[in-house]
């Protein structure tokens, strides 16, 4: 039977799912997810930029009479099979077994929406989208829900752990850090910065207000991002941003939540001391001190030397079962929020964690923030070119020349997308799989599922299945904020401010990899 809190996400599943932890239930039966899980769709959209402002109340309320908030129920998927040499998919032999089963959870962005370092009067409708979404208040409660989520997968089909993707906050600042850890560990969270905005005064701002959060009930792994170590995800820190963050001047725009819908001010607002932004040495320092959750010590942390900015590491998740996570670090801590890899830390700190995934022949799974066509030098806006850095072409040469390396995932693009490089025109090794995941802060708030097979048929199946974050969880007191951030989230892409259609192709969303075990595998 299902775990009640499962009935909004797997109401379709079918029997013969265990309950116990999942690196004890090793026999593949077939019925993992297939087309169960359903997912939203947008019920009414514009063909083009709408002319009202997502930034300004009284449009916002115009754009939901309008019912861009509206979402409509569409059917699960069938899986669809990609081999390497886009061959037909082999059978799933009788003997398989599942190795391990995690969540990709990326771009979650959480964010002080009221701090003086934002940028919102540079959004602006399908072009520097990013700057301001309407529903960024409620990121906490919708992360929650996500986390919430989970928990009712795992209850029903258990999760090993969940893998974030980078952007896991949006300026580096640290009560946004402590926020995420507090989320994702679970208890009480005031996701407020400031002056106390839950009830001012003749005003009402309930996503303002402490929370009890669930806390996830497995695992969960730290990959940096751009916005996890840059302010806004593009200005490198230092001691000007963090005057400006820790100031009173929101020269750039920001929320006001002193007026009646929280409209964009240019105006002084409340100061913060927990606003600092943090330099990357200091984000790894404050993700160590999120201890207090179901593990792992440090959050995959343990091994990352205390002085060095670069948050890269290999994890074996699940005892005794012989799948590696590889935490590359693509971050451009000169600023841009284009990735950046220098060849010199990739050999030095990179290629000795895949020398030791091969050596104890286990299968590893390379995660990085940026996919591989967005590692640069650093010298897109807002960015400083560095020397020694690595190209797109020579990272994926690199990694694909590790015959155990499964594939490469990153989030960053908000959107669900597969790509596979061919040795014959990408300057690859061997064929690769790369595997985007849709982000949670943008429409539509979806996670992957990634499961890890032995077929027993001479391959590895990597099965990915994209899931929608709940809009209604039991009776929880926050399901209103959780709808009212998906509303707003549906809205902003509806109206085609946001103009990534994230949820992807039917051919990048539930997807089974076939990959070849190489040879003494």
């Amino acid at each position: 039977m299902l775990h009640p809190v499962a009935r909004f996400l797997l109401p379709l599943l079918a029997v013969g799912c265990q309950s116990t932890p999942a690196a004890t239930t090793p026999t593949f039966d077939g019925t993992t997810l297939l087309s169960t899980i359903t997912r939203r769709g947008v019920a009414h959209q514009n063909d083009k930029p709408s002319a009202e402002d997502p930034r300004v109340p009284a449009d916002v309320q115009a754009l939901l009479a309008e019912k861009l908030g509206e979402t409509i129920q569409l059917a699960g998927e069938a899986h669809q099979a990609k081999t390497e040499d886009a061959a037909a998919a082999p059978a799933m032999g009788a003997g398989a077994k599942t190795l391990v089963r995690f969540v990709h959870l990326t771009d979650t962005q959480l964010v002080d929406d009221e701090s003086p370092a934002r940028n919102c009067i540079f959004d602006a409708a399908g072009a520097i989208d990013g700057a301001f979404r309407p529903q960024e208040g409620y990121g906490c409660q919708l992360l929650d829900a996500a986390v919430r989520g989970i928990n009712a997968l795992h209850a029903s089909l258990p999760i090993d752990f969940v893998l974030t993707g980078g952007d896991n906050v949006d300026d580096a600042q640290r009560n946004e850090l402590q926020w995420f850890g507090k989320v994702l560990n679970g208890g009480l969270v005031e996701c407020d910065s400031g002056s106390d905005d839950g009830d001012k005064p003749g005003l009402v701002f309930p996503h303002k207000r402490p929370f009890t959060a669930a806390g996830l009930a497995v695992p969960w792994y730290w990959v940096s991002g751009n916005h996890d170590v840059l302010v806004t995800g593009v200005y490198k820190v230092d001691e000007a941003e963090r005057r400006l963050a820790l100031g009173t001047t929101a020269t750039m725009g920001t929320r006001n939540y002193g007026q009646p819908g929280s409209p964009i001010t240019t105006d002084e607002v409340p100061a913060d001391a927990l606003r600092l932004p943090l330099y990357a040495t200091e984000v790894v320092a404050e993700i160590r001190a999120f201890a207090d959750g179901p593990g792992p010590h440090q959050h995959g942390l343990a091994d990352v030397a205390a002085s060095s900015p670069y948050v890269q590491y290999r994890a074996t998740p699940v005892a005794n079962q012989p799948v590696d996570i590889i935490a590359l670090d693509s971050t451009a801590h000169s600023g841009g929020s284009d990735g950046l890899v220098f060849a010199k830390v990739f050999e030095e700190q990179v290629r000795p964690l895949l020398e030791a995934s091969k050596a104890a022949h286990h299968f590893a799974i390379v995660v990085a923030h940026h996919a591989t066509d967005g590692i640069g030098d650093g010298g897109d806006p807002f960015g400083t070119s560095q020397a020694g850095t690595m190209t797109p072409a020579a990272l994926r040469k690199a990694l694909s020349g590790y015959p155990n390396v499964l594939f490469y995932l990153a989030g960053h693009s908000h959107v669900n997308q597969i790509t596979r490089f061919e040795p014959s025109v990408d300057d690859v090794v061997r064929p690769f799989f790369e595997v985007q995941s849709a982000s949670l802060a943008d429409w539509p708030s979806q996670m992957r599922l990634v499961e890890i097979i032995d077929a027993d048929n001479g391959y590895i199946a990597a099965k990915l299945t994209a899931f929608d974050t709940p809009a209604e969880i039991d009776h929880l007191p926050t399901n209103d904020l959780i709808a009212d951030a998906l509303r707003l989230l549906t809205m902003d892409r509806a109206a085609l401010w946001d103009p990534k259609a994230g949820d992807g192709k039917a051919s990048d969303r539930n997807v089974v990899l076939w990959l070849k075990k190489p040879a003494g595998f």
